[in-house]
């Protein structure tokens, strides 16, 4: 019998989150309030994140845990949970991306999956009216900032936070975009979204409340700030062709 509602599938990347794992996953078990499956994909944590993800597996009977060798990307990672979550049955009608740092609040998830429709993605912003940042500083909101200009004035994305990981995706889209995918960074964030509406996608803003990381190191480096300029490169040059 088909799903009269929706079925939710969360997707978390995590590197050595075992600060914060723990409470965002029972977070997650806790508001969701949809049937609900998640995947979390490690690559190769040493401080303990498995172990918990693992003991939180055996409690709710729901988490999938998938262990890479070494450190690959944040953006293959969610490609990863993109498979899987398509994978599983029954096949999840939405899946939802989120940080396992505890900046992104598992009591937000339910809004962003009421409103996203089929073919479409509503990503948690951070700049839309409603939507904060707390913890932050002058240099990381430039930074955010100027990402953010660049992706809406080159990738041609209709949106005010183009880069926050906290996303709402209709399970057909993740399908479709899914072979298409090749950032390994930061940038698939921007990519999902480029990939969307170059396809007539529909890409929404949702309000959410941002929180900096309660423990554990940010794991952007300098190779994803290339990565992104690449990607900005690249899109400009598809915007260009289609012209």
């Amino acid at each position: 019998m088909a799903s009269v509602g929706p079925v939710v599938c969360v997707c978390v990347p995590t590197f050595n989150e075992a600060g914060t794992i723990g409470e965002l996953l029972s977070g997650v078990e806790e508001h969701c309030g949809y049937p609900l499956s998640v995947v979390v994909v490690d690559d190769g944590s040493e401080d303990g994140t498995i172990e918990i993800v693992r003991e939180m597996a055996e409690r709710y009977g729901n988490v999938v845990l998938v262990v890479r060798e070494g450190k690959l990307g944040l953006g293959s990672a969610i490609v990863e949970g993109f498979r899987r979550a398509l994978s599983l049955r029954p096949r999840p009608s939405h899946i939802v991306t989120m940080d396992a740092d505890l900046s992104h609040d598992p009591a937000e998830i339910p809004r962003l999956v009421e409103s996203c429709v089929e073919g479409s993605v509503v990503v948690g912003s951070r700049y839309v009216e409603g939507g904060e940042i707390v913890g932050w500083s002058a240099r990381r909101r430039a930074v955010s900032y100027v990402a953010n200009l660049l992706a809406r004035h080159v990738g041609g994305i209709p949106l005010r936070d183009c880069t926050s990981g906290f996303r709402c995706y209709s399970s057909d889209l993740v399908a479709e975009l899914l072979g298409g995918l090749r950032c390994g960074g930061y940038g698939i964030q921007i990519e999902t979204l480029f990939q969307a509406v170059r396809r007539g996608h529909v890409v929404t803003e949702r309000p959410i409340r941002f929180r900096e990381r309660r423990s554990g190191e940010s794991k952007l480096g300098a190779e994803d700030v290339w990565g992104f300029l690449s990607l900005m490169a690249s899109c400009l040059g598809a915007r260009v062709a289609l012209d």
